[in-house]
């Protein structure tokens, strides 16, 4: 279980450290979609090189459903994985007939979409609607099970709807953003999945999985 504490050394940690990226700061629901439909097995680097042209070409829903499908395919070809179009122009077409042209604001009407899933689903609701949801992937994981010791039953943690439940309780309401994007950049900057760097976590002192490694662990060395 999480305190104040724990909350309050993450949003310190983000609002000095946090990386920037185009869809983190905004809370346009549109933009943080494109973002999270493009960020889905995609590193960010590849993302960043496709990201503000499409979004320069398509500033807004109507603009991306009158795009012309071949133009989009080579704005998407950079991102790779060959379904990707077939995948947003279902995408477009769901939030067009379904929601006339506006992003839904709910969970279960997210989920629904095509060419999104649950964690993308969860992080269109943190960022754009600052709703107080986990953005669950491996890197947020490790922290959350190496710093408190959550654990999941599952060999695919994002897909444990029990781990996720709880996981949601412990997410601020105030500024769930920030506590998210700080599990993420610290998963994936410092508490790494090999040689963690122990001397640059802001959760260290706090860090169950710290203290048990403190007299000699292979994961650390």
């Amino acid at each position: 279980m999480l305190d104040r504490t724990d909350q309050e050394v993450l949003l310190t940690w983000y609002a000095e450290h946090g990386r920037s990226y185009p869809w983190r700061v905004t809370k346009d629901p549109y933009l943080v979609l494109i973002a999270a439909f493009m960020l889905q097995r995609t590193g960010v680097s590849q993302v960043m090189n496709v990201y503000p042209s499409f979004i320069a070409r398509y500033p807004k829903f109507d603009a991306l459903s009158r795009a012309d499908p071949t133009e989009l395919s080579s704005l998407l070809h950079a991102l790779g994985r060959l379904n990707r179009l077939p995948q947003m122009l279902g995408l477009v077409k769901a939030i067009e007939s379904e929601h006339g042209g506006t992003v839904p604001d709910t969970l279960e009407a997210l989920d629904r979409l095509p060419g999104l899933g649950q964690y993308s689903a969860r992080s269109v609701m943190c960022m754009a609607f600052g709703r107080p949801y986990i953005m669950l992937d491996p890197n947020s994981y490790r922290v959350a099970n190496r710093a408190w010791g959550f654990l999941s039953a599952k060999a695919r943690p994002h897909t444990d709807r029990s781990l996720i439940t709880s996981l949601d309780a412990e997410v601020p309401e105030d500024d769930p953003r920030s506590f998210n994007l700080a599990l993420l950049d610290i998963g994936s900057q410092i508490c790494r999945q090999r040689k963690p760097r122990h001397d640059e976590c802001p959760l260290a002192k706090r860090c169950k999985y710290l203290k048990e490694a403190h007299d000699g662990c292979a994961v650390c060395e």
